[in-house]
């Protein structure tokens, strides 16, 4: 059972390995006019997707649409949606989903500033049965680098609502999150 998660995440990193040949967002110093593009031409997508399987079952796939608005500043908008299901006793599945709006900055040609607000729908009560939902705003702020139309960034949340979903990168109580993704133009 293990060896069909391991090849399912190796397909997932070479499927986005293939698909991140360009970096629409950060290009090595492309003097391009943005002002002769089309709307259509500066508009890229991407996005990011997370699978772990175990004791606990987490999918996350949350793409992205951005626009450059500069050569070195972009904004955009984004969906989430992520299952979750607990597999032993006591076992329980939900669905957190919602939206986002970002702004980047890049900074030295790889250097990238992030800003990003979310807001996410989460059952009220996680864990127990229940059609009554919650809306969590979750406001991220942070940087990382970009190669290639692959992305690494390390967040900071702002807002700290008790009701997070997220599991922070060192721990429960950490408001810190890695983030890993890629972009590709349309």
């Amino acid at each position: 059972m293990k060896l069909k998660h391991l090849i399912f995440a190796l397909s997932m990193l070479i499927f986005s390995a293939n698909y991140a040949q360009y970096d629409p967002d950060y290009n090595d110093g492309d003097e391009e006019d943005l002002s002769l593009l089309s709307f259509k031409d500066r508009l890229y997508t991407g996005g990011n997707f997370w699978g772990s399987f175990g004791a606990f079952t987490n999918l996350e796939i949350s793409p992205l649409l951005g626009y450059r608005v500069t050569k070195d500043y972009s904004v955009g908008l984004g969906i989430k949606y992520n299952y979750f299901k607990r597999n032993v006793a006591p076992t329980f599945s939900a669905s957190i989903y919602g939206g986002s709006a970002f702004t980047r900055y890049v900074f030295l040609e790889r250097i990238v500033a992030h800003a990003e607000f979310e807001l996410l729908s989460i059952q009220r009560n996680f864990g127990v049965p229940s059609s009554d939902r919650l809306l969590v705003p979750i406001g991220l702020v942070g940087g990382g680098f970009s190669s290639n139309g692959f992305q690494l960034m390390l967040l900071y949340d702002l807002i700290g609502h008790p009701n997070n979903p997220y599991l922070g990168t060192f721990g429960p109580n950490s408001r810190v999150y890695l983030r890993a993704g890629f972009l590709i133009n349309l």
